[in-house]
């Protein structure tokens, strides 16, 4: 008997629609963003700041909002986000509105935003084994990776656009309201279960418990450590591609093409993880991804064609697209429903801490090695250490110890 789409389930349907809608507006906001702060001060200064106090709130509390999401109901958590999100955009585009917007605000704001979306993530994360059959947690996870690479091809060009024909109230007005779309949205989703809590334990006790499980789990673990590999990566990539390009007589436009393939590259892995089941997923996905990866920095060397950079480009990401949706799918599968959000924290910590790490280093290394030695470097460290973590023993399997599994 074929097996239903997960689109015919109007319960996963109605959040599905939730989150694409809400991130239609998401995607407008970092270059309107960047823009609205140079609006609003001409300073490349105030800029850092705020874009710092996005990330700042996101490290610091991703942990946390994994912990309450084990231990609340993760839809009410969502409910939550959309609400004080919505609030949030909605009073700067007041402020917009009104011509009273200060550089002040625009921190609170972001300082706000990213503290919210530390909880989001790791409860979004977690709900999807409550509203999809196990058999489609793949095709699940692949809908929602296909809607963020869309949205990061058409947003950024969108956002531009909109900048200039209508402005900073407007963007911001309309992020608000898709906030309180995907909140209505999301009172009408129906967990198949509610989850069993231990209300007992302290946040702390919590926390511990779901290190001890990622520390214990050697597929978990190596995994992480495979995606900080990757995520520091991607992000010296970069800061380092432009620099290899500048020298080069349509280096910007280059360049330009080479992300728009990358983003492709995304829709695409989105696309071939949707029915795709490889035996081993996270091996398979993994040892594509530490190949193309550190290929992908090797081809700044020269630098080589930028066409060959954008075919390599593109299914560089792919592969960390199909990666992700194979993580994804093997934790919601393995790990015991009370924990995944922990671990799903876990993953975005990795992402949060690596990611800025890269974009802060890359360019000082280069500074004091040259261009060349930071590329060979860079690749060469990614490469060796990802493939001593992946055949060195087996991550892809995800097979629990009972014992773990009891103290969970």
């Amino acid at each position: 008997m074929k097996p239903i789409h997960i689109l015919k389930d109007i319960n996963f349907l109605t959040f599905w629609l939730a989150h694409v809608i809400s991130s239609i507006g998401n995607t407008l906001i970092p270059v309107t963003i960047t823009f609205a702060v140079l609006e609003v001060t001409g300073s490349a200064t105030s800029l850092g700041l705020v874009l710092g106090a996005l990330w700042i709130t996101r490290v610091l509390f991703v942990m946390f909002g994994g912990v309450w999401a084990d231990r609340i109901s993760r839809k009410s958590i969502l409910i939550c986000s959309d609400l004080l999100q919505g609030a949030n955009h909605l009073t700067i585009a007041f402020l917009f509105f009104t011509h009273s917007i200060e550089l002040w605000h625009l921190v609170i704001s972001a300082l706000l935003y990213g503290a919210v979306s530390a909880f989001h993530s790791p409860a979004s994360g977690g709900l999807i084994p409550q509203i999809a059959k196990e058999n489609q947690l793949q095709q699940a996870n692949s809908l929602l990776s296909i809607v963020n690479s869309i949205l990061e091809i058409a947003g950024p060009a969108v956002a531009g656009i909109l900048v200039v024909m209508v402005g900073f109230d407007i963007i911001f007005f309309i992020d608000a309201m898709t906030f309180f779309v995907s909140l209505i949205l999301m009172l009408l989703v129906t967990p198949k279960y509610k989850l069993e809590t231990t209300v007992d334990s302290s946040y702390w006790q919590d926390l511990k418990e779901g290190i001890h499980l990622a520390k214990n789990q050697t597929w978990i673990w190596k995994s992480l450590i495979t995606f900080a590999m990757i995520n520091f990566a991607v992000a010296a990539f970069n800061v380092l591609g432009p620099i290899a390009l500048l020298g080069q007589l349509n280096g910007p436009k280059e360049w330009g093409m080479i992300l728009t393939a990358a983003s492709v590259g995304g829709l695409l892995g989105g696309l071939i993880s949707h029915n795709f089941k490889p035996k081993n997923p996270l091996k398979f996905a993994f040892s594509f991804m530490t190949v193309l990866v550190p290929l992908q920095i090797l081809m700044l060397l020269g630098p080589a064609s930028h066409w060959l950079i954008m075919v390599v480009a593109m299914f560089a990401s792919a592969s960390i697209i199909l990666s992700a949706v194979f993580w994804d799918t093997l934790v919601q599968q393995k790990v015991p429903e009370h924990m995944l959000s922990r671990i799903g924290s876990l993953d975005s910590f990795v992402s949060f801490v690596f990611m800025p790490i890269g974009f802060v280093l890359a360019g000082p290394i280069s500074e004091v090695l040259g261009l060349t030695w930071t590329l060979l470097l860079l690749a060469s460290s990614v490469f060796i250490i990802n493939m001593g973590i992946i055949y060195f023993k087996d991550v892809g399997k995800g097979e629990f110890d009972q014992s773990i599994k009891a103290e969970a």
